[in-house]
């Protein structure tokens, strides 16, 4: 059997998707790159000085050092390439102003070059649409650009997304995020900032940044540092992580008696008299040597029941 390559594999998939929609698959005759546009999205090139950032907008947390190591990456990125992926930014009609919407972090990271003397004139930027808060939020989360959120700064954002009359199913339904993630990650944004600054760190893992906090609340920020220190000092790599639970398969049952044996039992017992049986001065009671020999067959192994068999 031959298999398919990507590229035939996508080409076939095209197929079937014309095929379905009544289209006929015509080769495109195309002389440069804008040919083959399906529609027109237009970036904006704007001056990242009068991008207007709403105040408590974005989840993510600065305080954090992994925030701050990945601003100091993106700025030795943009200092020598310059900013390649867009904001996205929505116009604000009231106000005549643009606003951010989707990536500070490449915005932070111009200003403070633009502050230490770096000539930065525009940044490219997509217009999305405005709507409401909710669903300006839920574009952040699913723009899938930038430094993805930890799961404890999504966890604000579902508490948010919450507080706008979602579900949590319907948070799982727009975002594509599993319940029990949503749920975890809704925990996870309550813990106390050293837990944050634990898991930024990754001095700990989530899983058990959870067990804790719920087992032991305010305490669990000391256990989670002692259990972190001993990691590190027994030189151990990665972050500390809750025991992994070994899963026993279960022994199977053992099989019930074959008709055969238990016949050959009932036959055996009814050899007996049983007066015989009820003799508690008797210490041996004698049964017929056939039945016997086809008792002990069951037992045997399969040479030793061939000869036990012959016996017979």
């Amino acid at each position: 059997m031959r298999f398919q390559s990507s590229a035939e594999m996508l080409a076939e998939l095209r197929a079937r998707q014309g095929a379905a929609q009544g289209i006929e698959n015509k080769p495109v005759v195309a002389n440069r790159l804008r040919d083959l546009k399906e529609s027109a999205r237009d970036q904006l090139m704007i001056d990242p000085r009068i991008i207007v950032v709403e105040d408590g907008f974005n989840v993510r947390d600065y305080t954090l050092p992994e925030n701050r190591d990945h601003l100091d990456e993106l700025k030795r990125s943009i200092r020598e390439n310059g900013t390649i992926k867009p904001l996205l930014v929505w116009w604000n009609a009231e106000t005549k102003s643009a606003v951010l919407n989707d990536g500070e972090c490449r915005l932070r990271a111009n200003l403070e070059l633009i502050a230490e003397g770096v000539e930065i004139v525009a940044v490219p930027c997509i217009q999305v649409a405005g709507g409401n808060e909710a669903e300006r939020l839920l574009t952040s989360i699913t723009a899938n650009t930038g430094k993805p959120l930890s799961k404890w700064e999504l966890g604000t954002a579902f508490q948010r997304l919450y507080k706008f009359g979602w579900s949590e199913d319907q948070i799982a339904t727009k975002t594509g995020y599993r319940l029990t993630f949503i749920t975890e990650a809704m925990e996870l944004a309550d813990a106390p900032i050293e837990v944050k600054q634990l898991l930024s760190s990754r001095a700990v893992t989530p899983s058990l940044a959870l067990d804790e906090l719920r087992a032991n609340g305010a305490a669990a920020v000391n256990n989670l540092r002692a259990m972190a220190s001993e990691r590190k000092a027994s030189g151990k790599k990665g972050p500390a992580a809750k025991p992994s639970v070994k899963v026993t398969a279960p022994k199977p049952a053992p099989a019930p008696p074959s008709p055969a044996l238990i016949g050959v039992l009932r036959e055996l017992i009814d050899d007996v008299a049983l007066t015989d049986l009820s003799n508690e001065s008797l210490a041996r009671v004698t049964v017929d040597r056939v039945l016997l020999l086809k008792l002990a067959s069951f037992a045997a192994t399969e040479e030793e029941s061939k000869t036990v068999m012959a016996a017979v």
